[in-house]
């Protein structure tokens, strides 16, 4: 998989053709892009590892294809989701990068951008820096203590078959 900053410049001829930059908006396809590869990877993986025999009950049952996919199929890849979505909020929000690129309003900063501006030339207030760096991080420190059964159960997902 190539990185996707090498595609900086495309990306960011999209999004002025799209007409979205310098708002918020303008982030959301870079991070969809961002995303996709890894999820499908984990996804595709995880519900090819689904019993095919759970579908096949469900079908002789008489449930239709929407229901399989809400009651079958999507319950047992919960925690594949739970990983995927952990992983890419982080990578989401600890982005500096695009928001520096696409974002050029400044009251349309993000959380981890604004932290850079808090670092001087000649001198930075470190105390500043550490409580708006730690006040930074609690979200994603709450998200993965409300996720965690999710998260571990989707990495270990697979690991042992019997």
């Amino acid at each position: 998989m190539i990185p996707i900053r090498l595609g900086t410049i495309n990306i960011f001829q999209i999004v002025r053709s799209l007409g979205l930059m310098g708002s918020l908006y303008g982030l959301i396809p870079v991070y969809i892009a961002w995303g996709l590869p890894m999820a499908i990877f984990v996804l595709t993986t995880f519900i090819q590892e689904l019993p095919r025999e759970l579908i096949e009950v469900a079908e002789i049952d008489g449930a239709s294809r929407l229901r399989i996919y809400y009651n079958v199929i999507l319950p047992l890849v919960r925690p594949a989701l739970g990983t995927v979505a952990i992983i890419n909020l982080i990578n989401i929000w600890n982005d500096i990068w695009f928001p520096l690129i696409f974002n050029l309003k400044e009251s349309h900063r993000t959380l981890m951008l604004g932290v850079t501006y808090f670092f001087g030339t000649y001198q930075t207030d470190w105390t500043k820096v550490l409580v708006v760096l730690t006040l930074a991080t609690l979200p994603i420190i709450i998200l993965y203590i409300l996720m965690s059964k999710q998260f571990i159960k989707g990495l270990t997902a697979g690991a042992i078959k019997g």
